[in-house]
């Protein structure tokens, strides 16, 4: 991969670690959550991270590699049929769906 992507390993760490499922009944629920409570700024950090991953020219399995055990990301989307890329796909369209637009005055 061509870069760390450190809001992306802050929100997994944050949202994504080994209890998740003890604060959520699916990724969804977490995702929401985060985006609901998390500072915008970050919410666009990671959206930003997302949308470079999704676009990085490596293998699903090499990229399903480096996010589990580089990542600290303790879900594994394969258990909901999702490889990581199309888990990524979907969880930036459900972080993006939720996004207020911006406010003009």
């Amino acid at each position: 991969m061509k870069r760390r992507y450190e809001a992306l390993q802050e929100f997994f760490l944050g949202y994504f670690h080994p209890d998740w499922h003890l604060d959520a009944n699916s990724w969804i629920e977490v995702a929401d959550d985060f985006r609901n409570t998390a500072d915008s700024k970050l919410v666009n950090h990671v959206l930003a991270d997302l949308r470079e991953v999704i676009a990085e020219p490596v293998s699903d399995a090499e990229l399903n590699t480096t996010i589990m055990h580089d990542y600290s990301l303790f879900y594994d989307p394969s258990s909901d049929g999702f490889t990581m890329r199309a888990w990524f796909e979907e969880l930036l369209r459900d972080l993006q769906a939720g996004q207020m637009p911006p406010k003009h005055w």
